[in-house]
C-alpha cells in the first residue's frame, strides 16, 4: 500500500460480546491485542466494567498516533430453527441434515460454494428445506451506530507498557444517538491503523 505514514501499523481484533463473561466478552483473538473489556454481570478484578454500550480495547503496545478505527459487527444467529425459506430473505446454515448440495443449490446456496454450517445465502424461492437441514436468520445488533471516544491520541502511552500494556482506546456504541449495548452474540471486529514513528510529515 502507498502512503506517506511513517511506520504504519494495523492491529485488529475480534470478540463475542457476552456478558456473563468476566470480561465482557469471549473469543478475543488478535494479535498486538492485550484485553478488550465490556460490562460483565461477574467482572474480573483487571476489567474495569463499563457501562453498558462502552468497549474498551488495551493494546499490549505504545504507539505514537492513531490515524483510523473501523467497526464491523456481524449478526448473532436468531436462535430459531427453521426448515423453510423466504424468498429473497438471508439466511445461515445451522443444521447440515440430511439435505444435499443439489438441495441447498435449489434454495439459493451459490453454486461452487461448500454447504457448511455458517454459511449464509440469500434464498431464491419460498419452499420448505427438502431433508433435515435447518437455517436461521440474523438479529439486529441493537447499536448500529459505533464511535471512538475522547481525544484519538490522549491513552496511546503508558509509561510502563511491559506491565500494564499500551495504547487503550474506548468505543461507544449507539442507537439514535443513545449509549445502547451491542446484543448478545454479536461478533465484533476492530481495526485500528496506528502509527508507531514521532516522524511527522504535513502536520500528521
Amino acid at each position: 500500500m502507498y502512503q506517506m505514514e511513517a511506520y504504519p501499523v494495523l492491529v485488529s481484533c475480534t470478540f463475542e460480546v457476552d456478558p456473563a463473561s468476566p470480561e465482557g466478552v469471549s473469543n478475543l483473538a488478535g494479535g498486538a491485542v492485550k484485553a478488550v473489556y465490556m460490562e460483565s454481570s461477574a467482572p474480573s478484578s483487571a476489567n474495569p466494567n463499563p457501562v453498558a454500550g462502552v468497549i474498551q480495547v488495551r493494546l499490549q503496545d505504545n504507539y505514537s498516533k492513531l490515524l483510523g478505527v473501523s467497526v464491523m459487527c456481524q449478526e448473532a444467529a436468531s436462535g430459531t430453527p427453521l426448515t423453510t425459506v423466504t424468498q429473497g430473505v438471508p439466511y445461515l446454515i445451522t443444521l447440515l441434515g440430511t439435505t444435499s448440495l443439489a438441495d441447498w443449490q435449489a434454495i439459493g446456496l451459490p453454486a461452487g460454494v461448500t454447504p457448511a454450517v455458517g454459511v449464509m445465502f440469500v434464498a431464491t424461492s419460498t419452499v420448505a428445506i427438502t431433508g433435515t437441514g435447518e437455517v436461521q436468520t440474523g438479529l439486529d445488533v441493537q447499536a448500529p451506530e459505533i464511535s471512538l471516544a475522547g481525544v484519538a491520541n490522549a491513552n496511546l502511552q503508558n509509561s510502563n507498557s511491559p506491565v500494564n500494556g499500551g495504547a487503550i482506546l474506548t468505543l461507544i456504541s449507539r442507537a439514535a444517538g443513545s449509549v445502547t449495548a451491542l446484543r448478545p452474540g454479536t461478533v465484533v471486529r476492530v481495526n485500528m491503523y496506528l502509527s508507531n514513528s514521532s516522524v511527522t510529515v504535513q502536520g500528521q
